[in-house]
């Protein structure tokens, strides 16, 4: 089965980037509408789609006070919860949840399903897998022309690559979570299962590059 890789980096609108790589050429840009038009088409053709976003879309859910406010386990110095982390948290959710629900609305006849495990991008039927990207510090490319459409391909490469092997696993190791993001899928009605609440997303980090190319703060 076909599979569509996208992500999103999420922002500002005047800094928005995505990428989408699947069957033909690689697709660029940062109008949301036009990567929901582009899934929308995919998802309608048969194909799978994985679609990430630069944020955090899930959180911790300790069970005592000395787990409040602590990073994730895997986020290794880029907490959730401080700085950069809880700005694109805020804005990931806002912007996945429009965009998710975009998607959704331009492949009304397909019988969508979402789910969190890229294990059913192989099971030859119509899901859209959410995601989620971690590109920052040394993974980031400030040469590029348009960073935030660079980050987004970047994602891109590293979920391609892990799913080549044949599993994508996640960078986070949390188990105990509250993932945002499913709020926003039962919000917007694309499913009623609200035990993916607490089903954290695959976590996909990218890896350095060269220190010449990289150094861009998240």
């Amino acid at each position: 089965m076909d599979v569509v890789v996208a992500a999103v980096d999420v922002g500002s609108i005047a800094n928005i980037g995505w990428w989408r790589s699947g069957p033909g050429q690689p697709q660029s840009g940062s109008n949301l509408d036009e990567l929901a038009e582009a899934l929308g088409e995919d998802l309608k053709e048969g194909r799978a789609v994985a679609l990430g976003f630069e944020a955090p879309l899930f959180i911790p859910r300790p069970s005592s006070p000395d787990g409040l406010n602590r990073q994730r386990v895997g986020d290794r110095g880029r907490p959730w919860c401080a700085g950069a982390g809880a700005g694109a948290l805020a804005l990931g959710i806002h912007q996945a949840t429009y965009l998710l629900a975009a998607v959704a609305r331009r492949a009304p006849d397909v019988g969508l399903r979402v789910s969190f495990d890229p294990d059913d991008l192989v099971a030859g039927e119509p899901v859209l897998v959410a995601w989620e990207a971690f590109v920052t510090g040394r993974a980031k490319n400030r040469l590029a022309v348009n960073p935030h459409v660079d980050d987004a391909r970047v994602a891109v490469a590293e979920f391609e690559s892990r799913l080549a092997f044949g599993s994508v696993q996640s960078d986070v190791k949390d188990v105990s979570v509250l993932n945002l993001v499913a709020a926003g899928i039962l919000a917007e009605g694309l499913s009623d299962d609200t035990d993916l609440l607490t089903v954290p997303c695959i976590v996909v980090r990218a890896p350095d590059l060269p220190i010449a190319t990289s150094q861009r703060e998240r």
